[in-house]
């Protein structure tokens, strides 16, 4: 191809083509650990136990009551997937130990990648009925 016969418009928009063309690509994202890591905690968490605690407490959500097991469980499969896709794909940039955490209603799901950032290496699921967090500063010369 000869670029001497285009126009500057041409050329810059034959670049930014090219350019586009030439990206490295992404690296390729194994997510069917994933599901299988989800069928487990779905098999073995205690829904039963969690139903049971909001029921004591009264714990409604939206206003619509003590939610049902099922509604339970989709919510926990939604917050384990979410955390996932979140992990992989928009904190990319975040260093590859750290776990995503995704919550809601009590629920608190966390997903781990490997360091390569491309599969989900661990999964995560908590119901939370309390916790405290607290940090001591050091006081430093400059600030007394």
């Amino acid at each position: 191809m000869n670029i001497d016969n285009l126009s500057e418009e041409e050329i810059k928009l034959l670049h930014a083509l090219l350019g586009k063309v030439m990206e490295q690509p992404k690296p390729k994202i194994y997510f069917d650990p994933v599901n299988q890591m989800i069928d487990d905690i779905m098999d073995n968490f205690d829904f039963d136990k969690v139903q049971t605690a909001m029921e004591a407490l009264d714990w409604q959500w939206a206003g619509k009551g003590v939610p049902s097991i099922k509604q339970l469980k989709e919510t926990a499969v939604y917050l384990l997937k979410s955390a996932a896709e979140l992990r992989l794909e928009d904190y990319l940039e975040s260093h590859w130990e750290q776990g995503i955490i995704n919550s809601t209603g009590g629920f608190q799901a966390t997903a781990y990648c490997n360091e390569a950032k491309t599969k989900i290496i661990a999964l995560d699921l908590k119901f939370i009925l309390e916790e405290q967090d607290s940090e001591v500063k050091e006081v430093t010369n400059e600030q007394q």
